[in-house]
């Protein structure tokens, strides 16, 4: 079920949380932690080289994935979350994360990854919403995210999760900026046009 988030609502920010995908799963949702880090190595060691490619527009090696997942401890304006699966064993499932521009404190790029198998389940608008109540609590008003044009999925993610965008397209890749300033409540259609009179900029 994806989370629904009322407009002006301002939700105080909880260090852990329980969710739900889109099709029932429940998951657990945390701030990456330095025991992580055998979960985290497991976790990209069952991510394809091709999700792993899109998600940093280049090949990349699980070593260096594990540790731009983990980052460096007590990094400033830098949060890291991970979605793990709630059963005997639970294993991480999807990482998203959030880095704040130095030289423009209200932005920040953001980025996701998931695990093969829950690729389409909602992992990474759950990780989206959550980023973005962390974001706005620490004064962030805009996230941005390169996109590999080819990674559809990725894209319909940003665009589909309700928050006022921008999207400039530049070659292989698209540069994408949401306004999660104004916390969201409308839908957006397949046409990419807004319920509710927002128009993104094209």
């Amino acid at each position: 079920m994806t989370p629904e988030i009322e407009v002006g609502e301002e939700s105080a920010v909880e260090e852990d949380r329980l969710g739900e995908l889109r099709d029932g799963t429940p998951v657990f949702v945390h701030r990456v932690r330095p025991r992580d880090r055998a979960g985290i190595e497991a976790f990209v060691a069952r991510i394809s080289e091709d999700s792993i490619e899109l998600r940093f527009t280049t090949p990349a090696r699980p070593e260096a994935v594990s540790r731009e997942i983990l980052g460096p401890p007590g990094a400033e304006g830098r949060l890291s979350l991970l979605m793990e699966t709630i059963e005997e064993r639970p294993r991480i499932v999807a990482n998203g994360e959030y880095v704040r521009y130095p030289r423009d404190p209200g932005r920040a790029e953001v980025a996701f990854l998931v695990a093969d198998d829950f690729q389409g389940r909602g992992a990474s608008t759950l990780l989206l919403y959550d980023l973005a109540r962390w974001a706005r609590a620490a004064g962030i008003r805009w996230f941005t995210a390169v996109v590999a044009a080819e990674n559809v999925a990725m894209r319909d993610v940003f665009l589909r999760a309700g928050f006022p965008y921008r999207v400039v397209c530049d070659g292989p890749t698209l540069l994408v900026e949401l306004n999660i300033g104004e916390a969201v409540g409308r839908r957006a259609d397949p046409a990419g046009t807004w319920i509710g009179g927002i128009v993104p900029f094209a």
